[in-house]
């Protein structure tokens, strides 16, 4: 270094006897960043090979001398800048690399007005002669391209690795940081404010650097012949870095948060590595995407041919998607049409590695959609020819190799060779939809196969032309780095759309036709009409009982299809079985990849996946609980879902109660007063004003019959009350009440002793009709109906008594629950307040006796029912939720007028309703007591008063 430094000084001398200044014609388009800090005998050599470089513009080289304590390198720096007009030395007080670095950035863009780009060169690192033009030509020539990077050749501790692969986002915020920090950054990147982290003195401040320019849309490139060396020796700051690298990776982390959730990585994936490939039939194009119903790549057969034997030969340079699917797009189209594509690929995807080859099959069913996965074995074998086929590159990859193709050909038979498992798909597909192809999936696949081994190629693929070493993964396994990364398996393969909706979750236990559910089907009809994208999540039985007026409200429909419990679990919370997220039961990868995507999820009543909403909350989704009823064990005591909510409360964003009674009970329980907003009910299903006109015309048209017709609608076990149902239908048989009675359910399980509810009805003469559930239906039952019955032991808020309602269906029920908040005893309905078997079957006889002898008490109780029946909508109830998504996201939805919610203290300050007439008076009963006396007696309403309320 001596002998460098003196000829230095010589030139020094000379360039000052000329008189020419220093900087006099000089016009940098690349500046060459050289932070200095204790390497000074090294950092000649780094300059030198920068004033080496052979280019046909200026390069300027800056030291940025970071208050290094060891004089050489002061020395060093001002003897350069002094003999060379291209060197540039300057002197901080130290503040670490990042300081450095910025420091100097802000000099370069300061002082040189041509620049196109900077260098970033460590003062122990090197280039070759021609490495800055090479690399500045190749940014110009793509203006997509923002930053080169190099691939790394070392010497020292001697490793030359392959970085030459296409550049991914992917790979870089989920293997490593594959960009050095000496690579060629454009000026734009620096103009928009791309700088490093000062704050970071521990390393990885160059992974933090590229991740800002990442997050601000620029993108980088490898450019395989840089000329770049990288000095390695046994210990240095990367190594220290590399001991505390999950720390610092953590802030990273944190600090780019968006650039690491689910839904960034999978659009990345599916631009840059595509999960899957759909080989067409026919034309045999080949189509490869994440998500089928966003743009993706195409390519023709012959292409992708090449590019499987390019993966097979350097797998970390070239591939090809994980996951192969033989479907015609139409099919594809047919699934995409009844929101279950993506549902099939995840589900394919997770069965397709536990397995050879998966069969895909579609059956017609206008009642149900619905996902049925089966082993195919000499008990089970393939019924039909597949729809489509699946499997993995991995596999796939075997059978190209083989020499035989005997194996794949039992595809053909009812139970092949392979191990196969049978995806069936039932749903309401069209007679078109169902028809097959011209070639078969099955003869497509062997026809792939076929062309693969008659490729010349194949002879080709076990040599490898590349002489560094491996250092990047497969690109066909880069959907491990990001289900690593989601920390799920696998991750549901949905984007966001360009017009990126807010995307809400609706998580049941089963898609039946229960209260919850419609009421769940309900809201989300109501938040799509306010703007979301909305999508169903069934976490138990794989089906979705179809109710036409639904089809269309959820953007998709997802079956978890697993064993995956409804409800228990190890753990105990007030005597409450239940799941914690570390249990193996609770199966959070799956539960995980299952929901990603999403930005809000309601949870109705899946109890074991309030497990997981804890992880999902901290990945950035805000999480709702929907709260309904509080179920009451077989000893009468208070159970269910509530107390779950009470024992995950903190993971909730807000919890949604369909009753003021709920949200005081768990209010009173000790839930935040801030989290509870109460949804009132409304009708599961929409009416058109002209037809619930015409209804109530018909009705009160209806001549006077000598018969009320009376109605129990629901399922015939122990909480609806069916025992003192049927003690009150039989009571009336044998008076000979002018009673017609229609009695739509079915039996459950817990039947009891007495056997079948439908046959102890045969037996007094009543018969029971199958549920029913479309809206037609429902309309003729309460349009035939005069009274509807609850005599229920505990209820929320029954759609039923709404629906009743709206259509002027008197209900009689028990106070139960919320069912008080939807009656007005007296003026729209009956209430009976005893919690008695016997007395509650006693009233139920005497009321509708009553209404029976007492037609115009009837009539005017049917019109203040539809009055109020008809004046609650789902809109209106959901407008509480749609102002607090838009509070959270208030970019993605837009603003929606609400009135202010009455929180609890509010509503208890309210005045209590005015006094109403009373159809039954009742005798005097202790203060506070529910239980009715037994000298009761029960008398006819006068006719109402000219002026009093109605």
């Amino acid at each position: 270094m001596l002998d460098q430094i003196n000829r230095l000084r010589e030139q020094i001398a000379t360039r000052s006897q000329s008189g020419i200044e220093p900087d006099q014609l000089l016009s940098p388009r690349v500046a060459v960043l050289i932070p200095a800090y204790k390497h000074s005998v090294l950092l000649a050599e780094a300059l030198e090979s920068v004033l080496a470089q052979e280019a046909p513009f200026d390069i300027a080289a800056v030291i940025i001398d970071d208050g290094c304590p060891y004089p050489e390198t002061g020395e060093v720096g001002r003897t350069y800048a002094l003999a060379h007009p291209n060197v540039f030395y300057l002197r901080k007080a130290n503040g670490g690399l990042s300081s450095a670095r910025n420091y100097g950035i802000e000099f370069a863009l300061r002082n040189f007005p041509d620049l196109e780009a900077v260098y970033f060169l460590d003062a122990d690192n090197r280039i070759t002669r021609t490495a800055i033009r090479d690399i500045l030509s190749f940014m110009k020539s793509d203006d997509k391209v923002d930053w080169i990077y190099p691939n790394i050749d070392k010497f020292g501790i001697e490793w030359n690795g392959n970085y030459t692969t296409q550049y991914s986002r992917l790979l870089h915020l989920t293997f490593d940081n594959i960009c050095e920090a000496g690579s060629l950054v454009s000026r734009r990147m620096l103009d928009a404010g791309v700088r490093f982290d000062e704050s970071m003195k521990a390393g990885f401040e160059d992974w933090d650097f590229w991740l800002q320019a990442i997050g601000r849309g620029f993108r980088g490139a490898n450019y395989p012949f840089f000329g770049f060396e990288y000095r390695q020796r046994a210990e240095s700051m990367l190594r220290d870095s590399n001991r505390t690298r999950e720390g610092i990776l953590t802030y990273i982390r944190q600090k780019h948060k968006k650039l690491f959730a689910a839904e960034t990585l999978l659009a990345w994936e599916h631009e840059e590595a595509p999960r899957y490939a759909a080989i067409g039939m026919g034309n045999y194009a080949v189509d490869m995407f994440t998500d089928p119903s966003v743009e993706h790549e195409k390519c023709s057969l012959e292409d992708f041919v090449t590019r499987f034997w390019a993966a097979k030969a350097e797998p970390e340079t070239f591939g090809v998607p994980p996951f192969l699917l033989w479907m015609t797009a139409a099919h594809r189209d047919a699934l995409t049409r009844l929101g279950l594509i993506h549902n099939l690929l995840w589900l394919g995807e997770r069965v397709s590695q536990k397995h050879h080859f998966v069969a895909i099959r579609f059956e017609r069913s206008n009642a149900k959609v619905g996902i049925d996965i089966r082993r195919i074995s000499e008990a089970e074998p393939l019924a039909d020819k597949p729809f489509g086929w699946m499997c993995t590159f991995d596999i796939f990859s075997t059978c190209a190799d083989d020499v035989s193709d005997d194996w794949t050909r039992s595809l053909h038979k009812p139970v092949p060779s392979p191990n196969i498992v049978e995806i069936v798909i039932s749903g309401p597909f069209t007679s078109r939809e169902m028809q097959s192809t011209a070639l078969s999936p099955t003869n497509a696949l062997l026809a792939t196969l076929g062309a693969l081994r008659d490729s010349g190629y194949r002879l080709q693929s076990k040599n490898r032309w590349l002489w560094r070493s491996v250092y990047f993964p497969n690109r066909s396994r880069y959907f491990e780095l990001l289900r690593h990364a989601v920390g799920a398996k696998p991750v549901m393969p949905r984007l966001a759309h360009a017009s990126n909706p807010l995307r809400v979750g609706f998580l049941l236990p089963i898609g039946s036709f229960g209260g919850v559910e419609k009421v769940a089907y309900a809201v989300a009809q109501a938040l799509k009409n306010a703007g979301c994208e909305v999508h169903l999540f069934l976490l138990g039985k794989p089906v979705y009982n179809r109710i036409p007026e639904n089809d269309g409200v959820f953007k998709t429909v997802n079956f978890l299809a697993d064993d995956y419990p409804l409800w228990g679990g190890p753990n105990q919370f007030a005597g409450h079985d239940l799941l914690m997220g570390h249990d193996e039961a609770a199966k959070a990868e799956l539960i995980t990849g299952f929901l990603a995507g999403l930005d809000v999820v309601i949870n109705n009543q899946a109890a074991p996946v309030n497990s997981m909403l804890g992880e999902l909350r901290r990945r950035g989704m805000k999480v709702l609980n929907y709260v309904h009823v509080l179920d009451k064990s077989k000893m009468g005591r208070d159970a269910g879902h509530p107390y779950l909510t009470l024992a995950f409360e903190h993971v909730y964003d807000t919890i949604l109660t369909c009753s003021r009674d709920m949200a005081e009970w768990l209010h009173a329980m000790g839930v935040p007063n801030a989290k509870l907003m109460h949804i009132q009910n409304a009708a599961s299903y929409a009416l058109p004003p002209r037809e619930q006109d015409a209804i109530l015309s018909a009705r009160r048209n209806k001549p006077q019959r000598d018969k009320l017709n009376v109605l129990f609608l629901g399922r015939l076990d122990a909480q609806k009350g069916i025992e003192r149902l049927f003690a009150s239908v039989r009571e009336l048989r044998q008076r000979s009440a002018p009673i017609d009675w229609k009695i739509i359910g079915s039996d459950v399980m817990d039947a009891g002793a007495g056997g079948s509810w439908k046959e102890r009805f045969a037996e007094i003469g009543v018969h029971v009709e199958p549920p029913v559930f479309s809206s037609r239906h429902l309309n003729k039952a309460f349009a035939w109906a005069d009274v509807v019955v609850l005599p229920s032991r505990w209820e929320g808020a029954p759609l039923t008594i709404i629906e009743a309602q709206r259509l002027g269906c008197v209900p009689i029920a028990t106070s139960v629950g919320a069912v008080g908040e939807l009656i007005d005893h007296g003026v729209d309905g009956l209430l009976i307040e005893s919690t008695d078997d016997n007395v509650i079957s006693r009233e139920l006889t005497e009321m509708i006796m009553a209404l029976s002898e007492d037609r115009a008490a009837l009539i005017r109780l049917s019109e203040a029912a539809a009055e109020r029946g008809g004046s609650l909508a789902w809109e209106q109830s959901v407008k509480p939720v749609v102002q607090q998504l838009k509070s959270w996201f208030p970019d993605r939805l837009a603003a929606q007028p609400v009135e202010t919610t009455l929180k609890l203290a509010e509503l208890a300050a309210l005045p209590p309703p005015p006094e109403r007439m009373s159809l039954v008076e009742r005798a005097p009963r202790e203060p506070g007591s529910r239980q009715h006396d037994e000298n009761f007696e029960m008398r006819p309403l006068q006719t109402a008063a000219a002026g009093s309320p109605s």
